[in-house]
């Protein structure tokens, strides 16, 4: 999680102080190191990195030089493939260099399709003195961020989002539209947008090139289906839990202990399930949900799912679960939006956990998250492709084995519903929008948006509901949906500042590329076998965690949540916020609409409302302007 940073000035000199301010931002993590270093006077191209040392050989991953002297580069880069690399550059002596170092060599071979030879989370800025520009790129799920802002002859780069806005580099502060639709209506962005419209987020799979004249942003990669060979099912399972081992192996390289997120959940209970055996005798660390140990407070709301954890734990000999004693010292939202530089939806959600694992000198911490968007996904559009492949006997045995497993009602219904839903799509649609879930929610918040008339009239060519994209008619479909046009990117950029706050990082296994390039490859039965979703993962985890928790239905989790608490909540903050409530803020927010929203979803209008209090400020003392 080390923070790289570059400026560039094309024209002119940049201010002295310009590196250590940048480097000034990321002090509230206590970087383990600082280099800066002007590498060019003409143009005037100057690198910084505050280093967080977590892997072998990651204290001299600073700022690098290549040893013809033309190629400079910072990085924050997990590499997972460097014996491949090493294979393919004819490099000895591999342990002896950084990811950085590599990165250089593979730069020196390939040039700018450098970045589709790398595997693992990675982004990293480098100058080629030769051809006077920049090169950069960002892993394929964006695990590591990228800003940048181009003005005035100037070019300025960071993963600390806030040292972006340094005072020496006068970009301008500006709100963002784009923003303002990312954050509060239900929509189909991926991108974790920045506030300032000037500043810019480098997508993931995306490698940048800038130089004096102009400057490209280009995918270097794309999930695509992969021609795999022909094997039954138990073959295509097994390569499977091959390739789940091998993805949680590579993610536990560090010189610290490991610590790791764990539920009641499939994901979280395979993640910790394989690392505990990777691990041997050395501990693994876990938190579960806010980190509270059950006590006679909350045991009528946690006490079964509590045990459940339990007995997985018994199952992994060097497991420690660590707790708070006490209530967590939780970081106030307004800490997050000091150190980010600006308005932001950043949630002290992850906040207890990664202060636990940091209590024991972790620095890595990982996570389940985004396994079921493809790897562990339940496969539930696998009766769409049956029925518009015109499957229907194998069709209503798959309805019949779900109702028999207690997911879905008979299996006659089921048929109706999918015959209205391909052969009159406008009715089915309409349905979907009245009848109360997340289609109705999302188009609720969407058609009755809590922003502004102004606002809304100036997105509505460019922004897409999320209802509309709710339904897909393949597993394959519904799985790109997942990983590449909604929220990864966003969730990928917010933990990874949260866990900055803490010293440490978040990885995860279920988003490895290898890995996610086969399983969304494989058959969709797979998925959803004799009626058992999630089936093929569910057959990864025999032996590495409970049979309870392996074969448990969504439906099973016993996991409460305290609606009357966060409908406080959400009383409290409209409150502060109707309180504050400007002629600026009545310009970008429609105060009826608001009230109501927070009426109809509390759940959802909690973030909204933090969101809004943290531009509030922001507005109130001139750090941002409409």
């Amino acid at each position: 999680m080390s923070t790289i940073h570059c400026a560039i000035d094309w024209q002119t000199s940049l201010p002295g102080t310009v590196m250590q301010e940048m480097l000034a931002c990321s002090d509230y993590w206590q970087p383990d190191a600082v280099h800066r270093q002007q590498i060019s006077h003409a143009p005037d191209v100057r690198l910084a990195k505050a280093c967080l040392y977590n892997r072998p050989n990651s204290e001299q991953d600073s700022i690098l030089v290549s040893e013809c002297g033309q190629y400079v580069i910072v990085a924050n880069a997990h590499l997972d493939n460097r014996d491949e690399l090493a294979l393919q550059l004819h490099l000895k002596d591999i342990d002896r260099l950084c990811d950085g170092e590599l990165i250089i060599k593979a730069y020196e071979r390939w040039q700018e399709n450098t970045a589709s030879h790398l595997l693992g989370d990675f982004v990293f800025i480098l100058w080629d003195n030769l051809k006077q520009q920049l090169y950069c790129a960002r892993d394929h799920f964006g695990v590591k961020s990228l800003f940048y802002a181009i003005q005035s002859g100037r070019v300025i780069l960071s993963n600390e989002h806030k040292s972006l806005l340094a005072p020496s580099l006068a970009v301008s502060r500006q709100l963002s539209h784009r923003w303002l639709a990312d954050v509060f209506i239900p929509t189909t962005g991926n991108e974790f947008l920045s506030p300032f419209d000037t500043i810019h987020t480098l997508p993931a799979a995306h490698q940048l090139v800038i130089n004096q004249q102009e400057h490209s942003c280009e995918a270097y990669w794309s999930l695509t289906p992969q021609v795999l060979p022909k094997l039954d099912d138990d073959e295509y399972i097994a390569k499977l839990a091959e390739l789940f081992e091998q993805a949680v192996a590579r993610r536990l390289m560090s010189q610290y202990p490991i610590a790791a997120e764990l539920s009641e959940g499939l994901d979280s209970n395979g993640v910790v399930g394989y690392a505990s055996r990777l691990l041997g005798d050395k501990p693994l660390y876990t938190m579960s949900f806010d980190g509270t140990a059950l006590n006679d407070d909350n045991a009528h709301v946690w006490s079964n799912v509590y045990q459940e954890l339990f007995d997985a734990i018994d199952l992994w000999p060097n497991v420690q679960p660590l707790w708070h004693d006490e209530e967590a010292n939780i970081l106030r939202a307004g800490a997050y939006v000091e150190a980010f530089g600006g308005p932001s939806a950043i949630s002290s959600w992850f906040d207890p956990r990664c202060s636990l694992a940091q209590s024991k000198g972790c620095k890595t911490v990982l996570s389940g998250w985004g396994g079921d968007h493809c790897v562990s996904g339940y496969g539930d559009e696998y009766i769409q492709e049956l029925f518009l492949g015109r499957q229907y006997i194998r069709l209503y045995r798959q309805l019949m084995l779900r109702q028999q497993r207690g997911r879905g009602g008979k299996p006659i219904k089921a048929l109706l519903r999918l015959f209205i839903q391909h052969q009159f799509p406008q009715v089915h649609n309409k349905r979907l929008q009245q009848v109360k879930g997340l289609a109705k929610q999302s188009a609720d918040l969407f058609h009755h948006s809590i922003l502004a008339a102004n606002i809304t009239s100036r997105l509505a060519e460019t922004i897409k509901p999320y209802y509309a994209t709710i339904d897909r008619t393949s597993v394959q479909a519904r799985d790109h949906r997942e990983l590449i046009e909604v929220g990864v990117q966003r969730r990928m950029a917010l933990t990874e500042i949260a866990a900055r706050h803490h010293g440490c990082e978040f990885r995860y296994p279920l988003l490895d590329k290898e890995l996610v390039e086969f399983a969304y490859s494989l058959p969709s039965h797979l998925k959803c076998k004799h009626g058992v979703e999630r089936y093929m993962f569910r057959e990864v985890l025999k032996g590495h965690t409970t049979e309870r928790i392996r074969m448990r239905r969504k439906a099973d989790v016993l996991t409460s949540i305290d609606y009357g608490k966060i409908r406080a909540s959400v009383n409290e903050l409209l409150d502060e916020v109707l309180t504050h409530w400007s002629p600026e803020v009545g310009m970008i927010f429609n105060r009826e609409a608001l009230e109501q929203a927070a009426q109809n979803y509390p759940h959802v209008l909690e973030r909204h409302l933090l969101s809004i209090k943290s531009l509030q400020q922001q507005l109130e003392s001139g750090l941002i302007h409409l």
